[in-house]
């Protein structure tokens, strides 16, 4: 099983990277992202080496872990967006004259904001590694509030802005992370990059 966050944003650059690093830290979490990770040519799965600070199950003591998720990044329009939305005439409609209806792509505030966007990264994470959702929440809402950007999670259709996304979000990491019992939990250890 797989779910994904997007994050829509006209800001990006390669400049931000320690900065996403440094936020990761600030989260009981000692972290290293790939070194050769850019902005400029990551398609698929980025990992990070980790330490937790506190860990939720003391078999994670001291350890050094890896996890990651996909991360992709695309160009991002809304008016070519919310084209594909809409449905497709018949041959008969288009005789006739019949217009097609425009679907909105979201709220009209959301959209007032989209309209400014480029780019959409992408953020997937996967079941299989409990860490994944760490990873792919806490660096998308850190992106989220360093671009002034928009944070989008498609499987319950929730828009998330800029304020107190970072925080939130750290607090559903953690009841999630200590909600796992020693065999629900599954990490990897960390050998080389």
């Amino acid at each position: 099983m797989s779910l994904d966050i997007n994050v829509y944003t006209k800001d990006l650059s390669d400049d931000i990277i320690p900065q996403i690093v440094k936020r990761l830290n600030d989260y009981e979490m000692v972290v290293e992202v790939h070194p050769d990770f850019s902005f400029e040519n990551q398609t698929g799965f980025l990992p990070f080496k980790f330490r937790l600070k506190n860990p939720p199950l003391e078999v994670l003591n001291d350890k050094e872990l890896i996890s990651g998720f996909e991360l992709y990044i695309d160009d991002f329009n809304l008016q070519e967006e919310k084209e594909k939305l809409k449905p497709k005439l018949s041959f008969i409609d288009k005789l006739i004259g019949k217009k097609t209806t425009e679907i909105p792509f979201a709220s009209p505030a959301i959209e007032d904001k989209l309209k400014n966007f480029d780019k959409v990264i992408t953020f997937v994470w996967h079941a299989g590694d409990s860490f994944e959702l760490r990873f792919a929440s806490l660096t998308s809402a850190i992106l989220t509030e360093l671009t002034n950007g928009i944070c989008y999670y498609p499987a319950d259709d929730i828009w998330y802005e800029t304020k107190g996304i970072v925080e939130e979000t750290y607090k559903e990491i953690k009841a999630y992370e200590q909600s796992l019992k020693g065999k629900e939990i599954k990490y990897h250890e960390f050998d080389e990059w």
